[in-house]
C-alpha cells in the first residue's frame, strides 16, 4: 500500500501540470470543500516538494504499513492528512497542498511503534558518506523545527502548522492503538518502553524505602538452619535486577550465567529472562540465548510475542547452532502465528533454506 500512495501522488502531480485539476483538489480555509480534504494530499507545489515528501513516506511508511496492514495503513494516511489539513485551516487562511501532513502522520506513528531504530542518512560536506542516527533525533528535529517556525515572527511559505498536527496525530493514535492492543504489540514499540521505565521507577522506589524483595519474610515458630545456596541465589537476583534497571545488560546477562549454574531451574521475570535472551543473542552466545528464550516460552506460555521468540529460536537453531529439526519446528510456529508480512516471509524463507540440510540430518 505504501508503494502504491508513492504512486498515486507521482500520477497526480504529472495530471496537476497537464490539466486542472489542481483547482479542484486545493484545501482553500476561506472555501473548503469536503473533498479537497483528501485531494490536497496528492497535490505537490513542483517536483523537490513531490520528491522530498515521498523519500520521508519510502523511509518511514513501509514499516507502518506492515504493522497496520494494507486498509488500515491507508485509512490511517488519508485521516492523517485530513487532521493536518483541519490543523492548517484553524490557524491560516492560505490554501495548501501537499502530502507533508499525511507524511508527518505517518512519521509520528513511526515515532510510535519503532522509536528506538535507526536510519541511514547520506551527508556531503567535503566528503560523501553514510551515517546512522537514531530516527526519533531526525524526527524531533523535524517537528521541532516546524513548531519554531509556526510561532516565530517570520512568515514563510510552508504550512508549518499541518506538519504539526499530522505527526501528532500520528503519534497519538498509535499509542493510543497499542495501549488497547488493536496494534500488534513488542518489545521496541512506546508503550512496552515505558512499561520497562515504570518497572524500574517502582523498583527504585522500594529500594529506597529499605525494602528488599527478595528477602522472603521469616516464617514463625519454625527454626531452621540457614541455607547458603538459597542466600547466594537472593543475592544473584538482586544483583541481576539492579543491572538491568540501570540497563547494565552485559553485566546482567553475566549474572543471569550464574544464577543458572546454581539453579538451572531459576529464571526472571517475563521482561527480564527476554532482556537477557536478547542480549546473549547479542553477545553471540547463541547456546545460551536459544536457552533463554526456551525458558522463557516455557515459563510464559501466554506472552503476545511468543511468534516472534519461536522465529528468534528458528534462527539460531538453524543459522548458529545447526539443529536443523529443532529450527524446523520453531519456525514452522512462527510462519504459522506471525502477521507482520515481513516477518512471516523471513520465517518463510528460512524454512526453505533448512529443508534440504534437515532432510540429511
Amino acid at each position: 500500500m505504501n508503494w502504491a500512495l508513492i504512486a498515486a501522488n507521482v500520477v497526480v502531480f504529472i495530471l496537476q501540470k497537464s490539466t486542472r485539476v489542481e483547482e479542484y483538489l486545493t484545501l482553500d480555509p476561506g472555501d473548503p470543500v469536503l473533498f479537497s480534504f483528501i485531494g490536497y494530499q496528492f497535490l505537490h507545489g513542483d517536483w523537490l516538494h513531490l520528491i522530498s515528501n515521498m523519500l520521508f513516506l519510502y523511509i518511514f511508511g513501509n514499516n507502518v504499513n506492515d504493522k497496520m496492514g494494507h486498509v488500515g495503513y491507508l485509512g490511517f494516511y488519508l485521516a492523517g492528512g485530513v487532521a493536518a489539513g483541519i490543523g492548517h485551516m484553524l490557524t491560516s487562511f492560505s490554501p495548501v497542498i501537499g502530502a507533508s501532513g499525511a507524511v508527518a502522520a505517518v512519521t509520528g506513528a513511526y515515532l510510535a511503534l519503532l522509536p528506538l531504530s535507526r536510519v541511514t542518512v547520506l551527508y556531503w560536506f567535503i566528503f560523501i558518506g553514510a551515517i546512522e542516527i537514531p530516527s526519533v533525533f531526525l524526527i524531533m528535529v523535524f517537528f521541532l523545527k516546524d513548531v519554531f517556525y509556526q510561532f516565530s515572527a517570520g512568515a514563510t511559505m510552508v504550512a508549518h502548522m499541518a506538519h504539526i498536527s499530522g505527526t501528532i496525530f500520528g503519534f497519538v493514535i498509535c499509542a493510543i492503538l497499542l495501549a488497547v492492543r488493536l496494534l500488534p504489540r513488542d518489545h521496541f514499540d512506546i508503550a512496552a518502553l515505558l512499561e520497562r521505565w515504570n518497572r524500574r521507577r517502582q523498583y527504585h522506589d522500594v529500594v529506597a524505602g529499605g525494602y528488599d524483595p527478595f528477602t522472603p519474610a521469616p516464617k514463625r515458630g519454625k527454626r531452621t538452619a540457614p541455607d547458603p545456596t538459597f542466600d547466594k541465589i537472593q543475592d544473584v537476583r538482586a544483583q541481576i535486577a539492579e543491572a538491568i534497571a540501570h540497563q547494565k545488560l552485559p553485566e546482567a546477562a553475566k549474572l543471569f550465567m550464574e544464577l543458572r549454574s546454581i539453579d538451572p531451574q531459576q529464571y526472571l521475570s517475563r521482561q527480564s529472562q527476554l532482556d537477557i535472551a536478547n542480549q546473549l543473542t547479542h553477545e553471540q552466545r547463541y547456546p545460551q540465548a536459544a536457552d533463554a528464550y526456551e525458558q522463557y516460552i516455557a515459563k510464559y506460555p501466554t506472552a503476545d510475542n511468543l511468534a516472534q521468540i519461536e522465529l528468534m529460536l528458528g534462527i539460531i537453531y538453524s543459522r548458529y547452532l545447526k539443529q536443523y529439526a529443532t529450527a524446523k519446528k520453531h519456525l514452522e510456529i512462527a510462519a504459522r502465528k506471525l502477521v507482520g508480512r515481513q516477518e512471516h516471509a523471513l520465517a518463510t524463507e528460512e524454512l526453505a533454506k533448512i529443508e534440504l540440510p534437515a532432510a540429511g540430518a
